[in-house]
């Protein structure tokens, strides 16, 4: 166990402040209980903040109080992107087969299931450390106690991201450390406890539902504007509330087979909402990289794996996707992806693409490298041309954005609410699944040209499995849905990753080729399930030790994708 190093209210604001994020060097444990005689009370249960802060400690926030805009924007743009390659590029984007990775070294670590530690506690610590302790704590405390009337808007602004972001957590690990850190507070005891994911879903719902509420009365006093420092939505509390419910739609159908009574509960209160769901895919709730706004900001990361020799490459499965789903490729993948082509040559002031086929790689394949862009297709990056254009036939480079949650997304959630007979939608959930694709379309300015809308309407008429939403079977017509969110939600590897393992869908899946390399915790022929906690857990008494290997299903993950001998079970979504 690290050595513990307790901080006081100013010292937490100050470190938020100064935005350190090498907790290596500071040689920090995220759970160290704080000797904080500024926080009065307080309890486990709940979300409400029934603690005090004392005198002093209410100067010690009106002193950082000037700050506070800068560390709302450090939260909202290092949120889910911190450290991306190594807490979600190589186990959530691959898991998801959002890309397949194309690096030697890595083929025996996690994109084959081999537990790393270090990138499994880098992500702990960036929730923990960062994002909870350092930040929506310091953001809770200061708008609470400091003029709660005016910071009504920014403090349940700042309870909605918490909610996205623990939604990833506890979608990664399953049973998670929740209580007083979802009230900004830090637990008493060192050896913390443990939230079931039951509780955890529990608790993200009473986060949004207590938001949505507030931000629909907002108090009559001049409210703070976070203006340039919301990263996500640039202050519009109409643009939050509509993320807000869309967010909890996704939440509602992910517990859909595990508890349906409260999914729909959750999911009809969303789409009863008078502010609605995403209404265009300018509500998509996204991260633009520092590069498209500061001199020598940090670049999408996605353009910095292609620039390292083509890192990832295009998966097996979504060369499938894009060329079994119609009848005619599908002209996403000629936005996204070269055809296989070497890197000198796509790397030229005028790119030389290859006529080649596109081709996606299978996990686990053994000969990758930069050298095998001529084999497999890498992602679509015009590296000569200006990194802030954002040029739709390249669509990468490193201005471009990276959308968390989209408005086609959303449209294919209330597909499914259709699906399920959910009240509150207005459209059939074959209609919904259509307006999802086209969607999706116009998020990458396909239909921009004449070109770009015959392709669409090839597309759009070729669709080989339109005809289940003729039909009665309704695990088929969830099948469809799924498949093309899934093509969708690219390149969201947490989402991506987890509804596969919710629905099984899509069956294009493969486990990694020639057997995993998790030393027997997930089965050959099976699934990856869950990340393990990291090894500094271990020492946590309280850590549900019988639940952490990578085969484990997390609680709403009610069944196997694949049976014993490792063939596709067809789903039961519907219980």
């Amino acid at each position: 166990m690290k050595k513990n190093i307790y901080k006081s209210l100013a010292l937490a604001a100050l470190v938020g402040l100064t935005a350190c994020h090498d907790f290596e060097e500071m040689n920090t444990n995220p759970y160290a209980p704080a000797y904080d005689p500024e926080i009065i009370g307080g309890t486990a249960e709940g979300i409400d903040i029934d603690y005090e802060v004392s005198e002093r400690g209410l100067q010690s926030l009106r002193a950082t109080e000037s700050a506070i805009g800068s560390v709302f924007a450090n939260m909202t743009y290092e949120g889910a992107y911190n450290d991306y390659q190594i807490t979600t590029n190589l186990t959530h984007d691959v898991y998801s087969a959002y890309f397949a990775n194309n690096v030697s070294g890595f083929v025996s670590n996690s994109p084959t299931y081999s537990y790393n530690d270090g990138w499994s506690k880098r992500r702990w610590e960036h929730f923990y450390d960062n994002r909870t302790v350092e930040e929506y704590s310091q953001l809770l405390k200061t708008f609470w106690f400091c003029d709660k009337d005016r910071y009504h808007t920014a403090f349940y602004l700042t309870r909605i991201y918490y909610a996205f972001l623990i939604s990833m957590q506890t979608d990664t690990y399953g049973a998670i450390p929740l209580q007083y850190y979802v009230k900004g507070a830090m637990p008493p005891e060192e050896k913390v406890s443990y939230m079931s994911q039951e509780d955890v879903y529990k608790t993200m719902f009473d986060l949004l539902d207590q938001a949505i509420t507030a931000l629909h009365h907002i108090p009559a006093e001049q409210q703070y504007d976070l203006g340039d420092n919301d990263k996500c939505f640039g202050g519009d509390v109409d643009k939050w509330l509509r993320f807000a419910n869309t967010l909890r739609l996704r939440l509602a159908l992910r517990v859909a087979n595990v508890n349906p009574t409260l999914a729909r509960e959750q999911g009809e209160k969303a789409l009863k909402d008078a502010s609605g769901l995403m209404q265009s895919n300018d509500d998509n709730m996204k991260l633009t990289p520092k590069y498209a706004y500061i001199s020598g900001g940090n670049e999408n990361i996605y353009v910095l794996l292609y620039s390292w020799s083509a890192n990832v490459v295009l998966s097996k499965e979504m060369e499938r996707a894009y060329k079994e789903e119609s009848s005619v490729l599908d002209p996403r993948c000629e936005i996204l992806w070269w055809r296989p082509t070497s890197l000198d040559k796509l790397n030229q002031a005028v790119p030389e693409e290859s006529d080649l086929d596109f081709n996606g790689c299978e996990n686990g394949t053994t000969t990758l490298g930069g050298t095998y862009t001529t084999v497999y297709s890498p992602s679509r990056v015009y590296l000569k041309q200006d990194q802030n254009k954002l040029d739709r036939k390249h669509w990468w480079c490193y201005a471009r954005e990276i959308v968390w949650i989209g408005y086609s997304e959303s449209l294919f959630l209330r597909a499914e609410a259709a699906l399920r007979g959910w009240g509150g939608v207005s459209r059939t959930a074959k209609q919904y699944y259509l307006d999802g694709i086209e969607a999706s379309f116009k998020y990458y300015q396909i239909d921009e040209d004449q070109e770009g809308q015959d392709k669409i309407e090839q597309y759009m008429a070729g669709l080989k499995h339109l005809d289940v939403f003729d039909g009665g079977d309704k695990e088929a017509q969830l099948e469809q849905i799924i498949t093309q969110k899934w093509i969708a939600v690219y390149p969201n590897g947490n989402e991506g990753w987890a509804e596969f393992r919710r629905t099984d869908y899509p069956r294009y899946m493969k486990t990694p080729l020639g057997g995993n390399n998790s030393g027997g915790e997930v089965p050959n022929g099976k699934f990856i399930k869950r990340v393990r906690y990291p090894d500094s857990e271990a020492q946590n008494p309280n850590r549900p030790s019988a639940d952490d290997t990578q085969g484990t299903r997390l609680w709403w993950d009610v069944a196997d994708t694949n049976n014993a001998a490792g063939e596709w079970v067809t789903p039961n979504n519907f219980r």
